[in-house]
């Protein structure tokens, strides 16, 4: 065997593994529409837009089971962060609105007291009720809002330009590693076949 066939092998080999690789991601999205071979009943067509509704409905299922679920959103709603600033932005539009009511000729003495009085009550009052509405409105939102067809909605809404760009913007460098383990494992092909070649020889 010639010290250049030795060398051309692996090489050709890397470069064959490194396209079908190459090839390979590429298919993951393109091409986005079907495209008819003639003479055959079958078609080419991207992985992710051909399976596109089937991926939508089963990352929005994910998401609902798994990652987000309504009760979570509705118990975050009630911690004392969350309770405490809803708690205090009804304060506050309850009072605005209070002062908007309250006659000009009303001094301002009494509307301090009647705006303290009801500050006080709201304060007492206030958090308990927010809990209740809470609580019903989270029960109502159980019953109706599933996530996973939001969600699956949300991704089918989406142009598959728009999602390809998401997706490779987030795996690149993982797509980019598999062409290159594309191309490093057809070099080991390669000189497994020169080793082959010279040790038959």
């Amino acid at each position: 065997m010639h010290w250049w066939t030795a060398i051309l092998i692996p090489v050709i080999g890397a470069f064959i593994g490194w396209v079908t690789n190459l090839i390979a991601v590429k298919a993951i999205f393109k091409p986005y529409r079907p495209i008819h071979i003639l003479g055959l009943p079958w078609t080419i067509q991207g992985v992710v837009p051909k399976r596109r509704a089937e991926l939508a409905r089963s990352i929005g299922e994910v998401v609902e089971k798994e990652l987000l679920k309504v009760e979570d959103l509705i118990n975050q709603m009630k911690s004392p962060e969350v309770l405490d600033k809803i708690v205090l932005s009804a304060n506050d539009s309850i009072r605005n609105m209070v002062v908007d009511r309250i006659p000009p000729w009303v001094p301002v003495t009494i509307k301090t007291v009647i705006l303290e009085m009801m500050g006080d009550m709201l304060n007492k009052q206030m958090p308990q009720v927010i809990n209740q509405i809470v609580d019903q409105a989270g029960r109502s939102v159980i019953e109706k809002v599933r996530l996973a067809q939001l969600v699956e909605e949300r991704l089918n809404a989406y142009d598959i330009k728009y999602l390809e760009k998401i997706i490779l913007s987030v795996a690149a460098r993982e797509l980019k590693h598999i062409e290159i383990i594309g191309g490093v494992l057809g070099f080991i092909i390669g000189l497994v076949q020169v080793a082959i070649v010279y040790l038959a020889a």
